[in-house]
């Protein structure tokens, strides 16, 4: 047993330290994230004007809400749809709601519907089920050991 542990507490370490100090969250989160759809053109049509009153280049994003445990996704789901964004260099995100007529106005400039052809990948983020699973089954496959251990001595 104290092999197993040792395995364990291994892995988990590896796992800790495998990931970059940037993507490190608490082990229980429910964020707000943006999913790139279309890196805009560098164009005066797909420009704002940021907090600092300088112009920004937007891009057009996904903004959906995930929930993680142990830094492991468990679910997404659609936040606020889609959206404009910029980042600027110190890290801060500027968002803003995309409205009908403004996707309508980027399909008329780009000639993509972005509304028909993109689909955002739920499934990406269900991979934290795998590991419950996968307790699950060793746990499931250890409690049959013992019970066939049992059955081959003739104890109840």
């Amino acid at each position: 047993m104290r092999r197993r542990m040792k395995i364990a507490l291994a892995v988990a370490a590896g796992a800790l330290l495998a990931a970059p100090a940037s993507a490190r969250r608490s082990a229980m989160s429910n964020t707000p994230e943006i999913a790139l759809v279309a890196d805009l053109p560098d164009d005066a049509r797909f420009q704002a004007v940021g907090p600092d009153g300088s112009p920004v280049t937007l891009d057009l994003g996904w903004s959906y809400r995930e929930f993680s445990a142990f830094w492991m996704p468990f679910a997404a789901w659609r936040e606020e749809g889609f959206v404009f964004y910029s980042q600027s260099p110190n890290g801060t995100m500027n968002v803003a709601l995309a409205t009908r007529n403004e996707l309508l106005a980027i399909k008329q400039l780009t000639g993509r519907d972005y509304e028909k052809d993109f689909r955002f990948p739920y499934w990406q983020h269900f991979w934290g089920w795998i590991s419950v699973l996968a307790l699950l089954g060793y746990v499931w496959w250890l409690r049959r050991r013992e019970q066939r251990r049992r059955d081959a001595l003739g104890l109840m």
